[in-house]
C-alpha cells in the first residue's frame, strides 16, 4: 500500500491562495494528426481502452486529505472510488474546426477550478480540429506537479517510433518510484537552512546594484494595466516558431534560448502596451521559474525556484546579466538549500495573495515568463504524430498575463494565458512576438 505523502510548503501554498477568480492549475494542449489509415472510430476506441479506473497511475489516482478539519497540513491518499468518466471528457468542434474555436474552448476549460474532493486533474479529448487533427487538453493542479514534471510525464507516454501501438494515456502510464533517503536529521536541516540563508544574502547583495548585476527584486517594478485585479475568465492563444531560427539568433548574440524567449516577450509587451497607450517609463519585470528537479526524481510535487529578470528594450546585457547572475547563485547552493531559499524568496509573492492585497498594491513583478525544455525528437502517440504542444499556466491577482514556451523537436511552442478583462485583445501578442523576433534577426543580420 502506498504511504501517505505530505505536501511541501510550496505545494500547500498553491492550495491556500486558490479561489474562484484564481484557479491554481496548469495545463497543456497537445495537437495530433490522425495516423495514416485511421478509421472513423479510431479516436473513441483508442481512448476507451484507457477508461479502467484501476489502471490509473500515481499521481492521477491521488486525492487530498486534510486532517483536523483542514487545520493540519494536507497529504495525498489513494482515491479508491476514482471515476475515469468524470476526469476524461470528450468535446467536438463545429465545422470547420478552426484553431480559433479550439483556443476558445480551451480558454473556457482552463477557467474552471478542479474539484477538491477528487484527484486534481482533468483530460479533454477534442475532435473535429481542421486539417484532420484532434487535440488533448490536460490540466493538473500546481500542488500536484510542476511544469518540468508534467513535461517528463508527457514524454514518457509518447514514442519516437510511429509504428508503436497499445500505448497508454498519460494518466495510465506506469512510472518508477524512487525511494527517499530517509527523514532529514537536525544537522542536515541546519546545514540546508544555513546554505539557503547564504543564498538569500547573495541575492540581496546582487540586487543592490542593478546596473552592475542586472538582478531584480520583488517590488522593483512599475504598475501597469497587467497588474490589477483579475476575473475568473481566461483567454488562451498560442503559436509556434522554429527552434532552429531562434537558436541562430541566440548564437549570434552569445545568448541562450531562454534569453531569446525573454527578449521576444519583452518586445511583444512593449508593442502591446504602446497599442493600449499604457507603456510605463520603467522596464517591466518578469518572474522566471527555474527548475532544480533531478533527472531521477519522482514527477509529483514542485521542484523549482524563481528569478526576477528585467525585460529590457532590446536583448543584451540587462537580460543576460540578470539571468546569468541568478544561475550563478543557484550553482552556489546544493539541492537541499534551494527549497528553503525558494520558500524565503517566495514570501513576497505568496503573502499578498494570502492577505488579499494582490492587485491592490504595487506588484511584486509584472508578468511570468517561463521556458520549459521539451523532447528533441519527433514524437507519436499510437501512431498519431504530435504537431504541437502548447503550455497553459496560471494567472493571479496582480499578474493578469502568463507567457510560457516549450520546445518539441524543432518547434518552440508559446502558450499565452490572460485575464479576458484585464488584457483585451490578447491575440495581438502573437503578432507582437513575431515582430520582436524579426527585430532581433534584423539586429544580428540573421535571415
Amino acid at each position: 500500500m502506498r504511504p501517505m505523502k505530505p505536501l511541501g510548503t510550496v505545494d500547500t501554498s498553491f492550495l491556500l491562495i486558490e479561489n474562484r477568480t484564481m484557479p491554481m492549475h496548469t495545463g497543456g494542449l497537445m495537437l495530433f494528426s490522425y495516423p495514416e489509415g485511421a478509421h472513423e472510430d479510431w479516436l473513441h476506441q483508442t481512448f476507451s481502452a484507457n477508461d479502467d479506473p484501476d489502471a490509473v497511475q500515481s499521481p492521477f489516482n491521488q486525492k487530498l486529505a486534510w486532517p483536523l478539519q483542514r487545520l493540519g497540513l494536507p497529504h495525498w491518499v489513494t482515491d479508491h472510488d476514482l471515476d475515469t468518466h468524470y476526469h476524461v471528457r470528450h468535446s467536438a468542434l463545429p465545422k470547420p474546426g478552426r484553431y480559433r474555436e479550439m483556443f476558445s474552448l480551451v480558454s473556457r476549460l482552463h477557467s474552471t477550478r478542479l474539484h477538491r474532493d477528487r484527484p486534481l486533474w482533468e483530460a479533454h479529448i477534442i475532435e473535429g480540429v481542421e486539417d484532420n487533427r484532434f487535440a488533448l487538453y490536460v490540466k493538473t493542479h500546481h500542488s500536484m506537479i510542476d511544469g518540468v514534471g508534467a513535461m517528463r510525464m508527457l514524454r514518457a507516454c509518447l514514442s519516437s517510433d510511429p509504428n508503436e501501438r497499445d500505448m497508454p494515456a498519460p494518466w495510465n502510464m506506469p512510472r518508477p518510484r524512487h525511494e527517499a533517503n530517509g527523514s532529514p536529521n537536525a544537522r542536515s536541516v541546519v546545514n540546508a537552512t544555513a546554505g539557503a540563508l547564504t543564498g538569500v544574502f547573495k541575492f540581496a547583495s546582487a540586487i543592490r546594484d542593478r546596473n552592475e548585476h542586472g538582478m531584480m527584486a520583488p517590488f522593483q517594478t512599475p504598475l501597469t494595466i497587467l497588474n490589477g485585479r483579475v476575473t475568473g475568465s481566461r483567454r488562451f492563444v498560442a503559436q509556434s516558431w522554429s527552434l532552429s531560427r531562434i537558436k541562430k539568433v541566440a548564437k549570434a548574440l552569445n545568448a541562450t534560448v531562454n534569453d531569446i524567449v525573454l527578449a521576444m516577450s519583452g518586445g511583444a509587451l512593449r508593442r502591446y502596451l504602446i497599442d493600449q497607450d499604457a507603456l510605463p517609463a520603467e522596464p517591466l519585470t518578469a518572474m522566471t521559474p527555474v527548475s532544480f528537479r533531478p533527472a531521477d526524481a519522482d514527477v509529483e510535487g514542485n521542484s523549482f525556484s524563481v528569478l526576477f529578470a528585467t525585460l529590457a528594450t532590446e536583448l543584451g546585457d540587462p537580460i543576460q546579466k540578470s539571468m546569468g547572475e541568478g544561475k550563478r547563485l543557484f550553482r552556489s547552493m546544493n539541492s537541499a538549500d534551494i527549497p528553503i531559499f525558494t520558500s524565503i524568496i517566495a514570501l513576497p509573492v505568496v503573502l499578498p495573495h494570502l492577505l488579499k492585497l494582490s492587485g491592490r498594491t504595487r506588484p511584486t513583478f509584472n508578468v511570468t515568463v517561463s521556458n520549459v525544455p521539451g523532447p528533441r525528437e519527433k514524437l507519436y502517440w499510437n501512431g498519431a504524430p504530435l504537431e504541437g504542444m502548447y503550455p497553459l499556466s496560471i494567472v493571479t491577482q496582480g499578474q493578469a498575463l502568463n507567457i510560457t514556451a516549450t520546445s518539441v523537436a524543432d518547434s518552440l511552442d508559446f502558450g499565452i494565458v490572460a485575464c479576458r478583462r484585464s488584457v483585451p485583445s490578447a491575440q495581438r501578442l502573437i503578432d507582437h512576438l513575431d515582430e520582436a523576433l524579426v527585430e532581433l534577426e534584423r539586429c544580428v543580420s540573421v535571415a
